[in-house]
């Protein structure tokens, strides 16, 4: 589903990826983790060209960008592959609700009003904000704007979905919801790669776990060989000082 091979970021004369490689069957989760600073984000924002590195290829589903030779209708392609959840939100705030949700539909994939609207339903209802539906981003808490912003991002249909530490601007209370609302998209077998420094939430529902450091890739595997298995110095001395009390779902 995802093959992702040398990918090498620079900006300026500070480098942000380097030789970064991996890759993710289909119906699987990835999630990568680091300090600030480590390259998680930059490394998220390739997979949809939202940032485009300077070399390196990436290829989702049937859809293959090599950076050094790539073409607007090439980076077009792969955008239409994914999906992106920002961590803090990026609603329309002049569009309600559903009107957020439809954009994308309307706009971006050609349904009718009416086509899209009814997607948009059907999505609210499964995360309980039908009746939010015409209410704007200022009216709705940040739980609920996180929701509006996952259920956007479904709603595309995409083969993989991206999220970019998706509960780090919200309450503890919203964060408990946002994540059992991840696990269960998890669950019905949607594709995801998502940024987070909720580590136990990855370990929970993770298939595998990439930890990036200063742009590298320092390890990855499943969650046990990842988290239990402390062969790297600057790995364990991470894993330490994250807080232990995070929330499992």
């Amino acid at each position: 589903m995802l093959e992702v091979k040398n990918l090498h970021q620079k900006y300026h004369e500070k480098t942000v990826l380097n030789n970064v490689s991996f890759s993710q069957p289909q119906g699987t989760v990835t999630a990568i983790i680091g300090p600030s600073g480590s390259g998680k984000t930059t490394l998220l924002r390739t997979l949809n060209a939202l940032v485009q590195p300077q070399k390196g290829s990436i290829s989702i589903n049937d859809v293959t960008v090599d950076f050094e030779h790539t073409t607007k209708q090439g980076i077009k392609q792969l955008r239409s592959q994914s999906a992106m959840v920002f961590q803090n939100y990026n609603l329309f705030s002049n569009k309600t609700a559903l009107e957020n949700i439809t954009e994308g539909l309307i706009y971006g994939q050609k349904y009718s009003k009416a086509d899209a609207e009814k997607i948009a339903y059907e999505l609210l209802d499964e995360v309980n904000l039908r009746q939010h539906a015409n209410h704007y981003p200022i009216q709705l808490s940040g739980g609920q704007s996180q929701r509006i912003g996952i259920v956007r991002a479904l709603a595309l249909n995409p083969k993989l979905l991206l999220l970019d530490e998706p509960t780090s601007a919200l309450d503890p209370e919203s964060v408990t919801g946002i994540l059992s609302l991840i696990k269960k998209i998890a669950q019905q077998g949607m594709t995801m790669t998502l940024v987070t420094h909720e580590i136990q939430f990855a370990e929970a529902v993770a298939d595998q776990i990439i930890f990036i450091d200063h742009g590298e890739i320092i390890a990855q595997g499943s969650p046990e060989q990842v988290l239990h298995n402390r062969e790297h110095p600057r790995l364990q001395q991470f894993l330490e000082r994250v807080d232990t009390k995070q929330v499992i779902v």
